[in-house]
């Protein structure tokens, strides 16, 4: 008994150090440039989803006048919390700024309907305060 216990107290401070999974490391968040924030008008022509650390972030492909680009909505957790759902086809209109591939989406109109994603200063609106995500849902990163 005794070695078992003493084998528990010289465990417990290795586990307590240990990293989750995949390192403990979060991606760092992504930078908002408002300097070169843009508005793109297109048809939203495929809706993906994507792995990213414990969830999942929603990507849409946008048909503009000139070209199909890559916008970068957010954690599908944040979609799921505010109701709001794309669809091939739908007529969207991005307030965005460009990233390496794309454009990360601030606010997004579909008709009557305004999705605010960032603020204007370019900090996540979707989940205020830091709290927790919905049960079951991995926090915002």
């Amino acid at each position: 008994m005794k070695i078992a216990l003493l084998a528990l107290c010289l465990t417990l401070p290795i586990a307590a150090q240990a990293q989750p999974a995949g390192g403990g490391q979060r991606p760092p968040r992504m930078s908002y440039e408002t300097s070169k924030e843009v508005s793109l008008q297109g048809t939203v022509s495929s809706v993906n989803t994507r792995s990213q650390g414990p969830g999942k972030i929603v990507t849409l492909t946008l048909q503009t006048q000139s070209k199909g680009v890559e916008i970068m909505v957010g954690p599908e957790f944040i979609l799921k919390a505010k109701n709001f759902t794309f669809a091939t086809g739908d007529e969207i209109t991005v307030v965005g700024a460009p990233m390496a591939q794309g454009y990360v989406a601030r606010q997004i109109t579909r008709g009557s309907e305004t999705l605010t994603l960032l603020d204007e200063s370019g900090q996540p609106t979707g989940n205020p305060g830091g709290g927790a995500p919905p049960q079951g849902e991995p926090p915002q990163q």
